[in-house]
């Protein structure tokens, strides 16, 4: 009995899938896989995951009027504009008259002389006078006679030379040039290292203001 009721079942089940159609099926498939995902957009729109669907505006009609049913139908001129009349007016002669033109004489004063101020003498402004030059003078007792050069006495050698001196604003000689020689080097040399050494002199004066100034001076060498 058993075994006759699962035959039957089985027979049944068999006979149920060999109903339906691939096309069935399918369609079934996909109905089911569309149900599912509604359920599943709903969920996620109730939750705020996903955005609620568009609600589309609502729908305006505008009234188009129909084109023309014939090309040929003519198409509406606009009425003519009518110009505004125009005058013309013509201006009357016009006379002219010639004035001819007056000369004027132009009269000009003489000018007269400028009116120049009365000469008046300046007063004759006399320079003051130039200052007095005093040239240097000698301190005599400072104007000894040179050493003789022991060089010089061996040899025999004597003789007169003159120089040219620089004196100082002190009184002293700066430099002495040889003008005249004596005939040796030994005395020139002698008679000039002497004199700078210790000749001295009042200073020569412009005025009151004491100037450098260059003076002569001879030396002589003689043996005795």
């Amino acid at each position: 009995m058993n075994q006759l009721q699962y035959n039957t079942g089985a027979f049944r089940h068999a006979r149920a899938q060999s109903t339906h159609s691939p096309q069935q099926r399918i369609f079934g498939i996909i109905f089911a896989a569309t149900v599912e995902v509604g359920i599943v957009y709903a969920l996620m729109v109730s939750l705020g995951v996903a955005p609620p669907p568009r609600i589309p505006k609502d729908l305006v009609v505008v009234n188009v009027p129909a084109l023309p049913s014939k090309p040929e139908d003519p198409i509406a001129t606009p009425p003519p504009i009518e110009k505004p009349p125009v005058e013309i007016t013509i201006p009357q002669d016009i006379q002219l008259v010639y004035v001819p033109p007056v000369t004027l004489k132009t009269i000009t004063i003489p000018a007269q002389p400028p009116v120049l101020p009365p000469l008046t003498r300046e007063a004759s402004v006399t320079p003051p006078p130039a200052p007095v030059f005093t040239p240097a003078r000698a301190v005599v007792a400072t104007h000894t006679t040179p050493e003789y050069p022991p060089v010089a006495r061996r040899l025999g050698q004597q003789g007169t030379l003159r120089l040219k001196l620089v004196v100082t604003e002190q009184g002293t000689v700066s430099d002495a040039v040889l003008v005249n020689s004596s005939g040796s080097d030994y005395l020139d040399k002698a008679a000039i290292d002497w004199v700078k050494k210790f000749w001295r002199y009042e200073p020569a004066r412009q005025g009151t203001r004491a100037v450098r100034a260059e003076v002569q001076a001879v030396v002589e060498f003689k043996l005795q």
